[in-house]
C-alpha cells in the first residue's frame, strides 16, 4: 500500500465540498476590508484588489460544486429523511449561492480605476458580511441533517443493503421528526 490510500468512490463528495465555501465566506470576510485599508489610496498597491474578486470567484465556484454534489446526495438521502427537511436546507444553499454572486460583481467595479472605485470596495465589504448571514443558515440547516436527523445513515445504509432488483421504499417507516427508519 502506498503513502495514499485509495478513496473510495461510494463516499459522498458533498460533505467535502461543502466546507471550501464556508470557508472562504469567512476568509473573505477578513481579506476584503484587509485589502481595502492595506490599499489605501497607493497606486502602486491598487492592483492588489483583484486576489479578492479571485477569491471571490472561486467561492462561486465552490457554492455551485456544493450545490450540485447536493443535488446528487439528495435522490440517496431522501430514503431516511422526509424531501420537506432536505427542500429546507436545499434552499438556504441556493439563496447562499445566487447572493455570492454579488459580493463577487461589485468587487469588480472596484479593479478599474473611476471615482466610485472605493465605494464599490466598501460594498463589497458590506455585501460579505450579510453574504455570512445566509452561509450560517445554510450551514446550519445542513448540520441539522446530519446530527439531528441522521442524513449520514443513508450512506451507510446504502452500504450494508446495496440496491436490488426490487426499488420499493416500502420498508421504510416514517418518524414523526421527518426522519425514515
Amino acid at each position: 500500500m502506498g503513502i495514499i490510500p485509495v478513496i473510495s468512490m461510494d463516499l459522498p463528495l458533498h460533505p467535502v465540498l461543502v466546507h471550501f465555501p464556508i470557508a472562504l465566506t469567512i476568509f473573505l470576510l477578513f481579506v476584503y476590508p484587509a485589502l481595502v485599508l492595506w490599499m489605501g489610496k497607493s497606486e502602486q498597491r491598487q492592483k492588489a484588489w483583484v486576489v479578492g474578486a479571485t477569491l471571490g470567484l472561486l467561492l462561486i465556484l465552490f457554492s455551485y460544486g456544493a450545490l450540485f454534489t447536493g443535488e446528487q446526495d439528495e435522490e440517496i438521502v431522501e430514503k431516511v429523511l422526509s424531501h420537506e427537511l432536505i427542500h429546507e436546507h436545499e434552499e438556504a444553499a441556493e439563496l447562499f449561492f445566487y447572493f455570492s454572486w454579488l459580493p463577487f460583481l461589485v468587487s469588480l467595479a472596484g479593479l478599474r480605476p473611476w471615482k466610485g472605485r472605493f465605494a464599490a470596495r466598501w460594498l463589497t465589504v458590506l455585501l460579505q458580511a450579510v453574504l455570512v448571514f445566509f452561509m450560517l443558515d445554510a450551514a446550519h440547516k445542513g448540520g441539522e441533517l446530519v446530527y439531528e436527523h441522521g442524513a449520514a445513515r443513508a450512506h451507510y445504509e446504502r452500504k450494508k443493503n446495496p440496491p436490488s432488483e426490487d426499488t420499493s421504499t416500502e420498508r421504510w417507516e416514517s418518524h414523526p421528526d421527518g426522519a425514515r427508519q
